[in-house]
């Protein structure tokens, strides 16, 4: 029976240090060697050199991981006809390198195999210091509560991710259409201009300008300008961003001003977004009735309700 516990502490740690490595790697957001490199100057070309060793065996180390860990994992976690969509959320939420669908099943099936098993090993801890014995039924109730949680726990995450990614990119938009109208009106092309936004919205928003980046690079692979438009609506999944890119499109197409165009595009967004702000700041009475009917009138009552309550009881009881 030691034994045994020993062997599941052991493994419990294992699975526990394994999640934990590996929702470090998908959520760690690493900068290139040039952004890391580009501080040094030539007296510390030493400290560089060593910087760049140190990532390349921690990328190797990643590699690793997911190729002997994540991926026998994901091939559990992973659904029929279910992947595409995975992949369309991830891209949504700007996580593009390879196999990062893999990584994603990975690191939700270890959280799968570790919440349930660092709950049993507290249940088995707490019974043991307490000097009862282990009851099956506890285990049973509470494990399924773990896997669940490490089921839904990096589903919940990618989702959120996503909804603040697009929201940067929806906001951001109005004040990028203004830079956009006023580059096309001084006479710069539609490419050009779209690679300075691109440029000028790198600090404000940055979502906004790696999609722009990713844009621009299409377009200098050759790729036609309605299909790269195309796939930036398509990369965000914003509508705002759709309309947009099918604006231009028209516009290209049958030669009307596009930035008197782009302009009308930008008050109606503005427009829309004044719209929400009172749509949202209408709800807040609705939401904030059942916080004050459950929390503060309670408090409010006994405050001044209390001291009442006790001189008519002192009163009465006086009277007595």
């Amino acid at each position: 029976m030691m034994i045994s516990n020993y062997v599941l502490f052991a493994l419990i740690f294992v699975l526990v240090v394994v999640a934990f490595v590996v929702l470090a790697i998908v959520t760690g957001r690493r900068r290139s060697h040039v952004d890391r490199l580009g501080g040094f100057g030539a007296q510390h070309a030493e400290s560089a050199a060593r910087v760049v060793l140190r990532e390349g065996k921690e990328r190797q180390l990643q590699q690793i991981l997911a190729e002997r860990v994540l991926t026998p994992l994901s091939r559990l976690a992973s659904v029929t006809g279910a992947e595409g969509k995975l992949v369309e959320k991830l891209v949504y939420a700007g996580i593009r390198k390879k196999g990062a669908s893999e990584v994603f099943l990975g690191v939700k099936m270890a959280l799968a195999l570790a919440l349930p098993a660092a709950i049993a090993s507290f249940i088995l801890w707490r019974t043991r210091a307490a000097g009862k014995s282990i009851e099956a039924g506890t285990l049973l109730m509470y494990c399924p509560i773990g896997l669940a949680l490490g089921l839904l726990l990096p589903n919940i995450w990618l989702s959120r991710k996503v909804k603040q990614r697009q929201e940067k990119i929806k906001f951001g938009l109005p004040n990028a259409l203004d830079l956009l109208v006023i580059c096309i009106e001084s006479g710069l092309a539609l490419d050009a201009a779209l690679l300075r936004i691109g440029r000028e919205l790198r600090e404000s928003v940055p979502e906004l300008s790696e999609e722009l980046a990713l844009l621009n690079l299409e377009m200098s692979a050759g790729k036609p300008r309605e299909e790269c438009l195309r796939n930036l609506g398509l990369r965000t999944g914003v509508e705002e961003v759709k309309s947009l890119t099918a604006r231009i499109i028209q516009s290209s197409k049958f030669g009307t001003n596009l930035a008197h165009s782009l302009r009308i595009h930008a008050e109606s967004l503005r427009e829309k977004r004044r719209q929400e702000a009172e749509e949202r700041a209408a709800k807040t009475s609705v939401k904030l009735l059942f916080p004050l009917v459950f929390f503060i009138f309670p408090a409010l009552f006994v405050v001044i309700l209390g001291p009442a309550a006790v001189r008519v009881r002192e009163t009465f009881l006086g009277g007595g």
